[in-house]
């Protein structure tokens, strides 16, 4: 189990180099010391990418990208390989976002190849796992979690990071109760154990987190992080949600 929680802002397809450099800027004059049991992790579109990296070199944030191609060239129009993220310093990659699977059809077996790549790369993949609203209303939410984190995760993944985000939470504003995520959770932390994946793993929860809410979140559902949407981009929402980890 890591060490460190982590904060991980999906900017998702929001924000130009203008914009991103005020939510920058502001993270940096947050002044709070070096945040050593906290990774500061961002998330943009891939244009912005080149331009952060410059941005944020020798301070306290994390570059990572939204997706990535688990193929080290070819003709894959509007794909970035995993060679391309790293040389921009990237240390993680979202993977297998609700969205990427509901638009572009990316199934497990995608999802399984890019996160052997990158690790591949020593790049560290954040798996996205997540139910529908039906599969939950039906009751069998965790057998498609476990479909999930089986044939997305490589056995000999080294450093493993899932995010949990039920669908239907996702953009809604409805966020399901802790207790609802301290079970889902819990019962990955047992999967991964019982079938002997890597005992360094992080599972975060997305969906819907912003500062009102991210202190049930943490203290009750026994996540070791969050994945955060919408509240990424709102400069004062995720200074108050890195404030809370700094004093927390």
């Amino acid at each position: 189990m890591s060490q460190n929680k982590l904060i991980v802002s999906n900017w998702k397809m929001n924000l130009n180099i203008t914009n991103s450099k005020i939510i920058i800027d502001n993270m940096i004059n947050l002044n709070l010391p070096k945040l050593r049991h906290c990774k500061n992790i961002i998330c943009p579109q891939f244009l912005l990418i080149p331009k952060i990296s410059e941005m944020i070199k020798d301070k306290d944030i994390i570059l990572g990208s939204q997706d990535c191609h688990y193929e080290k060239e070819g003709a894959f129009t509007g794909d970035s390989s995993i060679e391309m993220i790293k040389s921009y310093n990237c240390k993680y990659s979202i993977i297998g976002h609700s969205e990427r699977r509901l638009y572009y059809n990316e199934s497990n077996e995608k999802i399984y190849k890019k996160a052997n790549q990158l690790q591949k790369n020593k790049l560290t993949p954040i798996i996205c796992i997540g139910e529908t609203l039906e599969q939950r209303k039906q009751k069998n939410f965790l057998l498609v979690l476990s479909e999930q984190l089986i044939e997305c995760i490589p056995k000999k993944l080294e450093e493993i990071v899932i995010a949990y985000e039920p669908i239907w939470s996702i953009g809604t504003g409805i966020t399901p109760s802790s207790n609802e995520i301290l079970e889902v959770i819990n019962f990955i932390k047992k999967f991964l154990e019982k079938n002997k994946f890597s005992n360094n793993y992080s599972i975060l929860y997305g969906g819907s987190v912003n500062s009102s809410n991210i202190d049930s979140i943490i203290k009750v559902s026994n996540a070791d992080g969050v994945l955060i949407g919408g509240a990424s981009i709102n400069t004062n929402e995720i200074n108050k949600i890195l404030s809370y980890f700094y004093f927390n």
